[in-house]
């Protein structure tokens, strides 16, 4: 388990209020970039797995594209560090296996916080100091050993406290509606699904919230759907529309997250297609999840 703060080159991440800095300044970072980061982090210098990691961000049972969303959050992270997969200087990629923290950390809380406290100490001095049950050893150790235990426990009653609480929170019900094909080419519906099941599936990062996207009444055409319906039926708090439209021969997405309670709009967004489809999805799914994140209690 990471303790609350962690330095590596001029980054510092901060566990307990999921921000990421460089050199004192916020750096913008979704949810599931930032519990991937985590994820890396636990393990610096090993290789995780692509199979750990799905199961991490998403669990088991989330039906959704993993492979392709486990690529978006690694190269939204990238960006995020400024690094490049080709000459990696944090992240690196073992092909087809997963990939590897391979930064230096440093542990904030700890009182020599400008050593690094995952790098070994070199070998050296007397033989007989460097066994575990030498009593020189021993009374080095002590004092260190002691401070380290006694704050592992408080981080441990800490992470129990926030779990405690995020169970006992409600989670907020999400209904997502298929897209509309409203460009008059039948070709396009499968921009609208694929638009839709991206949404849902940057939704789930969120664990606070219960996505719903693949009930019956949520994939019924434009003239036969009643908010309302949608949301007695599915117990929905929000629900997110889309409309795929072309305009001036350009296709254009429109997304809107809807307060179930009062019908209210309580933000749209309009994307443009100009780098391909995968692209256009990765951008609507992340501002979906970016608006939901910040506008849903």
């Amino acid at each position: 388990m990471l303790t609350e703060r962690l330095t590596f080159g001029p980054f510092e991440t901060n566990t307990k209020t999921g921000e990421l800095r460089r050199e004192g300044m916020l750096i913008p970072l979704q949810d599931l970039p930032f519990r991937l980061l985590t994820a890396l982090q636990e393990r610096p210098g090993e290789l995780v797995t692509r199979t750990e990691l799905t199961e991490r961000l998403w669990g088991s049972d989330t039906f959704v594209d993993a492979a392709a969303g486990l690529n978006t959050a690694v190269a939204k992270l990238r960006d995020a560090l400024g690094d490049n997969a080709e000459q990696p200087q944090y992240i690196e990629t073992v092909p087809k296996r997963g990939y590897r923290f391979i930064r230096a950390i440093s542990d904030v809380n700890l009182p020599n916080a400008g050593a690094d406290a995952r790098v070994q100490p070199p070998l050296g001095g007397d033989r007989d100091e460097r066994r575990l049950g030498s009593p020189k050893r021993q009374r080095r150790q002590g004092g260190p050993l002691i401070w380290m235990a006694a704050a592992a426990a408080i981080v441990l009653i800490a992470a129990f406290t926030a779990y405690r609480l995020r169970a006992d929170r409600p989670q907020t019900r999400v209904a997502v509606i298929l897209f509309d094909n409203e460009t008059g080419n039948p070709e396009m519906s499968r921009l609208s699904q694929g638009l839709t099941d991206a949404a849902v599936f940057a939704l789930t990062a969120q664990p606070r919230l219960a996505v719903i996207g693949n009930a019956a009444m949520l994939r019924t055409s434009r003239p036969f759907r009643d908010i309302a319906a949608v949301r007695d039926a599915l117990h929905a708090d929000f629900i997110v529309i889309g409309q795929v439209q072309t305009v001036d021969q350009t296709i254009l997405v429109r997304s809107h997250l809807i307060r179930a309670s009062d019908q209210a709009h309580v933000w749209v967004s309009e994307s443009r297609l100009t780098a391909g489809e995968a692209a256009l999805q990765s951008e609507v799914a992340g501002r979906i999840a970016a608006a939901v994140s910040t506008r849903v209690p």
